[in-house]
């Protein structure tokens, strides 16, 4: 978190200013923290060795208990009061007020949440992320099937609480507005609906179509050391820098490609197929726009 703090209006005491920076510094360790776990879950999906994973599993869940811990201090709920409820609120800009709001939601939801709910969840993240892999390559669902149950028993169980919290009308509505704010089930299917019927539309007349390309392009051997290449030049002509001396960026190989991390480092990976380099240019894309 940068250290760039935007004054507020002439009449705020120090007093008051004193105790929101008191905030802001809680928050910033909390974000180091959890940058600090996002590296290691990188690490986990790219560099760990196989027999890892149950101890990594175990460092997962120790830093979510810490994490939680950070977030549900009481003496955030302090601060939270005296400077939400002080008539010097009104003073504080947009970015602050917005600051103090982000906090506060969190600082409710994770309150509300038992610490050992949160240490099994993550845990059980880590454990279904490997055994998926075994399963996709074995192509057996019934391998992953038993570890997916326990994660969705243990996201319902969070779902549940949060509800409560962020008062939606059923647990779904919960867990969307984690990744879309004040969104819910009602408001999204309708989108979906429509793009699924156009979609469906233009795929047919696609299909149906005379004039059909010539695809060998796409699916003639690429060695995945030049396509290592043609990933790192897209992404250097996107802006996003993975080889310079002040580069702040990474592309690694890994099951499913995604982004992690926050700030000075944020790292993407993509997946190289020697006869589909195609599938690889359209991640990194994609993956670099997160980044960026």
């Amino acid at each position: 978190m940068k250290d760039n703090v935007i004054e507020a209006g002439e009449n705020m005491t120090n007093d008051t200013r004193l105790q929101y920076n008191k905030l802001l510094g809680k928050t910033k360790d909390l974000i180091i923290l959890q940058s600090a776990e996002s590296i290691i879950q990188w690490d986990m999906e790219t560099m760990m060795p196989p027999r890892a994973v149950e101890l990594r599993s175990q460092q997962l869940a120790l830093l979510s208990r810490i994490s939680h811990k950070l977030s549900t201090d009481p003496e955030i709920g302090q601060l939270l009061k005296h400077v939400a409820a002080n008539p010097e609120y009104e003073a504080f800009n947009l970015i602050e007020k917005r600051n103090i709001y982000l906090i506060k939601q969190n600082y409710e939801e994770q309150t509300a949440l038992p610490e050992k709910l949160v240490s099994e969840i993550t845990r059980q993240q880590a454990v279904t992320v490997n055994t998926w892999k075994k399963a996709k390559k074995a192509q057996k669902f019934s391998l992953l099937k038993p570890e997916l149950e326990k994660l969705v028993s243990l996201t319902k169980r969070e779902a549940e609480i949060l509800m409560k919290v962020k008062q939606t009308t059923n647990p779904y509505d919960a867990l969307i507005d984690g990744n879309e704010p004040k969104m819910t089930a009602v408001q999204i299917a309708p989108i979906f609906t429509q793009l699924r019927k156009g979609l469906k539309q233009l795929l047919n007349k696609i299909q149906n179509s005379s004039n059909q390309p010539n695809t060998r392009i796409l699916h003639q051997n690429v060695p995945v050391e030049t396509q290592r290449k043609i990933a790192t030049i897209l992404a250097q002509t996107l802006g996003y820098d993975t080889t310079s001396a002040n580069a702040g960026g990474r592309i690694d190989e890994t099951e499913h490609p995604f982004t992690s991390g926050q700030y000075d480092d944020v790292r993407i990976t993509t997946h190289y197929y020697p006869d589909d380099f195609a599938s690889s240019i359209f991640s990194v894309l994609h993956e670099t726009g997160h980044a960026l």
